[in-house]
């Protein structure tokens, strides 16, 4: 099974200030998969200049943890 781990920094607060949304989505069958799933976030973080994706991957789970 695989995770996709990210940390995305959202600026939509009134403030101006950045938010970070980190997320583990999952579980996926393959790594194929959740790259496919990453191409969707990164494509979506694209199309808006107020989100950037800070670290994102796709990890596979080991033991009970993603790692």
């Amino acid at each position: 099974m695989y995770y996709f781990i990210s940390v995305i920094m959202i600026s939509m607060l009134p403030t101006g200030e950045p938010l970070l949304e980190r997320s583990v989505t999952g579980p996926f069958l393959s790594k194929e998969d959740c790259a496919i799933y990453s191409n969707i976030i990164y494509d979506i973080a694209r199309q808006t200049e107020e989100t950037n994706i800070i670290d994102s991957e796709c990890r596979e789970k080991d033991k009970g943890k993603a790692v």
